[in-house]
């Protein structure tokens, strides 16, 4: 019995860190898209 708890809590352990690597991919993203989202803004100003 103690050994299947011992795999359930190796599995949670797993899904955490696969959640918290999609939280950092998603993190990195909105990121990029704001990097994005300035240079934009910086060159609609130089056109004016």
């Amino acid at each position: 019995m103690l050994w299947r708890q011992e795999a359930g809590g190796r599995r949670q352990k797993a899904e955490g860190r696969r959640q918290e690597a999609e939280v950092r991919r998603q993190e990195a993203e909105g990121r990029r898209q704001e990097a994005g989202g300035r240079r934009q803004e910086a060159g609609g100003r130089r056109q004016e």
